[in-house]
């Protein structure tokens, strides 16, 4: 996949697949996903990954090495595996466990966020009518 940035605007794919059209997304629709979805939900609720407390910290099975030498930290709401070193926020967390594209698991984390909310995003809903 090929990436673009600009200034005013953050990230922006560049999918070569559909014409080399690009999808938008804002530094903040991003932030929103990264820190405002749980990621112990996230483990254990939608990605339904093998989840325990241990030692009074979350564990999970890391989706890379299948250890549960993991932790994650609420303030920060990132997860680490230890074993294999890697650090996952949100969009890290589901793109390994679904394989699924960046923009994929955009998407899927913006119809779980407003699962959680309660409620229709109505920029989003216009967008599936098109």
């Amino acid at each position: 996949m090929h990436y673009s940035w600009t200034s005013d605007s953050g990230f922006l794919p560049l999918n070569p697949k559909q014409g080399g059209t690009m999808k938008h997304f804002t530094q903040n629709e991003l932030f929103e996903l990264r820190n405002h979805i749980p990621i112990n939900a996230l483990i254990q609720k939608r990605l339904n990954l093998p989840a325990k407390i241990s030692e009074g910290q979350f564990r999970f099975l890391c989706p890379l090495c299948g250890e549960f030498q993991t932790a994650t930290n609420p303030k920060t709401n990132l997860a680490r595996c230890f074993r294999c070193e890697k650090n996952f926020n949100t969009i890290d967390m589901v793109m390994t466990c679904e394989n699924s594209s960046f923009v994929e698991t955009v998407h899927t984390l913006k119809a779980y966020r407003q699962k959680l909310n309660g409620r229709i995003d109505p920029v989003a809903s216009q967008e599936e009518h098109v």
